[in-house]
């Protein structure tokens, strides 16, 4: 008999369009795509609440792999997160079915599954931390910062910990984690699933992601409208929902951008793929990311990156020529009339992006590192 995993996810369950599911959040994402390479040994189940507006349980079958969506959650500032009722599904499913491992999927819920029975494994999956979040601090993020100080203390009763890059590891090591219980598992793509493609549709920029305060959109807004100044044609996709929906689109209407924004909110898979092949250049402002999925899948596609400098874009960067990191927006304005005039730049560019994908970020290489980290217990 099979050992079961159950991955306990705290916000963005998936939504079912047209028998279609579009996953909203990068963090699901890691954890399913990641599982489907370890479910040949092992049982595996995403715990995750359902999104805005539906309720009751839901069970989905995705390669294997079952997603459990249970209770309801709602938009909280940066994220939907699960509510009281969530909590409470869960904590009963998991006394019913009781897995042999527990593994918490961002910070929060890693110090949660600790409050489970102690015969669980349990491992902690962090993404990214606020701490390590540069720049003006509104006070939101000074009281998420201070209850994430209080986690790191407790989650040293972890059995493991795998992190998605080494900025978190050492800090954690820093900590007083045991080094040798911290495994860096990275992120990846299904890269047979995004095709590169040489041309492009002319002067087209593309963003993916959660429109929320810390990923940087309405600064997105601003670019379009110096680049604009230069190359009219300009267009920019922004795929992705969240909180600040509504005011970037009055922003989009004020600066008169409406022919040269396109806001599609989520799409699936293949309707995303799509859109990115065709684009030339992907866009991020993003002030803190614990890694960054869709800049590599729009890497894996032939879109050359011109991205904000923050430890995620830098980490997936490798130190390669394969596209820009910039300090503010003038910076960005400046890279991207230049890619876009000089074609042959951005050909040799997207191609180098497409080899580094190749070689680093894939999931079949995260599913490896995942049956190490299950080695360490």
């Amino acid at each position: 008999m099979k050992k079961k995993i159950f991955f306990l996810h705290l916000t963005g369950g998936p939504l079912i369009e047209k028998d279609k599911i579009i996953f909203t959040e990068g963090g699901l994402v890691h954890a399913l795509s990641a599982s489907v390479n370890l479910k040949d040994d092992y049982e595996i189940k995403i715990l995750c609440p359902n999104p805005p507006g539906q309720k009751g349980k839901r069970e989905i079958d995705y390669r294997g792999v079952k997603i459990i969506s249970l209770g309801g959650s709602r938009w909280l500032k940066l994220a939907q997160y699960g509510n009281l009722n969530f909590f409470k599904e869960v904590r009963k499913y998991i006394g019913e079915l009781k897995p042999d491992f527990l593994i918490g999927n961002n910070l929060t819920a890693s110090f949660l599954i600790l409050f489970y029975p102690k015969k669980i494994k349990k491992i902690g999956i962090i993404h990214h931390l606020y701490s390590t979040l540069d720049g003006k601090i509104q006070p939101l993020i000074w009281i998420i910062r201070k209850l994430e100080n209080f986690a790191l203390i407790l989650i040293k009763k972890l059995d493991a910990i795998g992190t998605v890059n080494y900025l978190v590891r050492d800090i954690l090591i820093k900590r007083g984690y045991p080094k040798e219980k911290i495994l860096i598992v990275g992120n990846g793509i299904d890269i047979q699933s995004f095709p590169f493609c040489e041309k492009k549709i002319k002067n087209s920029l593309i963003f993916i992601g959660r429109l929320a305060e810390l990923k940087g959109v309405e600064d997105l807004t601003d670019v379009v409208w110096q680049v604009k100044k230069e190359i009219p044609k300009i267009i920019l996709h922004l795929i992705g929902d969240g909180p600040k929906y509504s005011e970037i689109k009055k922003k989009i209407e004020r600066l008169k951008l409406s022919d040269n924004v396109v806001m599609y909110g989520y799409l699936g898979d293949e309707e995303k793929i799509e859109v990115l092949k065709n684009c030339a250049v992907y866009i991020s402002a993003s002030k803190l990311e614990g890694f960054g999925i869709p800049l590599i899948e729009a890497m894996a596609t032939g879109c050359v990156p011109v991205v904000s400098d923050i430890y995620a874009h830098r980490f997936i960067f490798q130190e390669k020529s394969v596209g820009y990191l910039i300090k503010d927006n003038k910076e960005m304005v400046e890279k991207i009339i230049s890619l876009f005039k000089n074609e042959n730049l951005r050909l040799s560019l997207a191609k180098e992006g497409r080899k580094l994908v190749e070689g680093n970020w894939t999931w079949e290489k995260v599913g490896e590192r995942y049956k190490e980290l299950l080695e360490i217990l």
